[in-house]
Protein backbone atom coordinates (compact mmCIF):
# COMPACT_ATOMS: atom_id res chain seq x y z
CA UNK A 1 0.00 0.00 0.00
CA UNK A 2 1.48 3.70 -0.72
CA UNK A 3 2.40 5.69 1.85
CA UNK A 4 0.91 9.00 1.65
CA UNK A 5 2.40 11.90 3.05
CA UNK A 6 1.94 15.86 3.02
CA UNK A 7 5.34 18.08 2.45
CA UNK A 8 4.81 21.23 4.52
CA UNK A 9 6.77 25.07 4.12
CA UNK A 10 6.24 28.10 6.39
CA UNK A 11 5.38 30.66 4.13
CA UNK A 12 7.51 33.60 6.24
CA UNK A 13 10.73 31.13 6.82
CA UNK A 14 10.86 28.65 4.22
CA UNK A 15 11.07 25.47 6.88
CA UNK A 16 9.75 21.99 5.71
CA UNK A 17 8.55 19.41 7.17
CA UNK A 18 7.11 15.71 6.44
CA UNK A 19 4.41 14.42 7.76
CA UNK A 20 1.56 11.29 7.04
CA UNK A 21 -1.87 12.84 5.52
CA UNK A 22 -3.76 11.27 8.82
CA UNK A 23 -1.46 13.43 10.62
CA UNK A 24 -2.63 16.96 9.54
CA UNK A 25 -0.62 20.22 10.34
CA UNK A 26 2.90 19.97 12.17
CA UNK A 27 2.52 22.09 15.30
CA UNK A 28 2.88 26.43 15.05
CA UNK A 29 5.90 26.20 16.96
CA UNK A 30 8.16 29.84 16.83
CA UNK A 31 9.08 31.07 13.44
CA UNK A 32 12.35 32.87 13.83
CA UNK A 33 11.70 35.47 10.86
CA UNK A 34 8.33 36.80 12.53
CA UNK A 35 8.41 39.25 15.17
CA UNK A 36 8.22 38.53 18.86
CA UNK A 37 6.67 34.76 19.86
CA UNK A 38 4.53 34.38 16.58
CA UNK A 39 3.99 30.95 14.86
CA UNK A 40 4.41 29.17 11.44
CA UNK A 41 2.03 29.74 9.08
CA UNK A 42 2.11 26.33 7.19
CA UNK A 43 0.44 25.96 3.66
CA UNK A 44 1.23 22.96 1.44
CA UNK A 45 4.22 22.34 -0.47
CA UNK A 46 3.94 19.38 -2.40
CA UNK A 47 2.19 16.01 -1.86
CA UNK A 48 4.35 12.68 -2.05
CA UNK A 49 3.52 9.16 -2.58
CA UNK A 50 5.77 5.96 -2.18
Amino acid sequence: MATKRIEYMCTHCGKKEIRFVSLGKPMPGKCPRKQGNKPHTWTVNRRLEN
